[in-house]
């Protein structure tokens, strides 16, 4: 994706621990002036993995993380310190390649991709939007359709859910679902969102907290502008005739309106050679 011009965040990936990639790791970032790096994480040939990454860590953790990562047959990806709980607006889309229409879920204010991507909370925002046919020219101008709209007790409810997540994570970074999965009381869940809560004001990321009494509709001009690089991407990949059925993307507005894509994924495909093409 980064060779290609699409916006990414500048990163290594790293498949074990040695002199040369230590040398990498340092250099990255004393080019890029870095004392954190943003942990994610990769399993070759599978989508999911149970454990997670979405979290930063400082440069002296970076060997341990890597070596751990390595134990358990995943890839370490580290990038630039993109805080999780600062994104603006986040969202996930499956395309249909041959119809050209595409599905964007998007979630707001302080939420992260990964709260829809991986069914976390409901989608704040929903939209289908009509790239054109494989049989059509896809289409210069987006009209996009809002198929659903959170109201304001369910958006506060998914923020409280937000703060529990942030609080599990807090607890384990790595696993918090196993926080999350058990059968927690209310006083449980309400002590994890108060630690999140702390944490968020404390490290001063409070964009959840200050939008978490109604939810702020995504500008379409921003939306616009998401769009517009999917559509690059779903052009280039229909040029190449690749035999996909559906590409699904994931990406997030960071603070400035920065666009970041997180996420390429065909469901199904595990010929990706043509991405060194597009």
């Amino acid at each position: 994706m980064r060779a290609n011009g699409f916006p990414v965040l500048p990163g290594l990936i790293l498949s074990g621990w040695t002199s040369d990639s230590a040398g990498a790791v340092e250099r990255f970032c004393s080019e890029n002036g870095f004392s954190d790096l943003l942990v994610r994480i990769e399993q070759p040939e599978q989508r999911w993995t149970r454990r997670r990454g979405g979290y930063t860590i400082p440069i002296g953790e970076a060997q341990r993380q890597v070596e751990e990562l390595v134990g358990d047959g995943l890839l370490t990806i580290l990038l630039e310190p993109a805080s999780p709980y600062s994104d603006v607006y986040s969202l996930t889309t499956a395309c249909d390649l041959e119809s050209g229409k595409l599905d964007v879920e998007v979630v707001g204010p302080g939420f992260d991709a990964s709260d829809v991507l991986r069914s976390d909370l409901v989608p704040h925002e929903r939209f289908e939007v009509a790239l054109g046919s494989s049989d059509e020219e896809a289409s210069s101008a987006f009209l996009p359709k809002r198929l659903s709209i959170i109201g304001r007790d369910d958006y506060r409810a998914s923020v409280a859910q937000r703060l529990e997540k942030i609080g599990a994570k807090l607890r384990n970074r790595s696993f918090p679902n196993d926080l999350l999965d058990s059968s927690l009381s209310g006083p449980e869940r309400g002590a994890l969102a108060g630690e999140a809560e702390g944490f968020l004001r404390g490290s001063a990321q409070t964009m959840l907290l200050e939008h978490a009494e109604e939810y702020q509709p995504i500008p379409l001009p921003v939306l616009d502008v998401f769009l517009k690089e999917f559509q690059r991407i779903f052009e280039r990949v229909r040029t190449q005739k690749a035999h996909w059925q559906i590409l699904s993307l994931a990406a997030s507005f960071l603070p400035r309106e920065r666009l970041v894509i997180w996420d390429f994924f065909v469901p199904g495909a595990t010929d990706t050679t043509v991405l060194g093409q597009i």
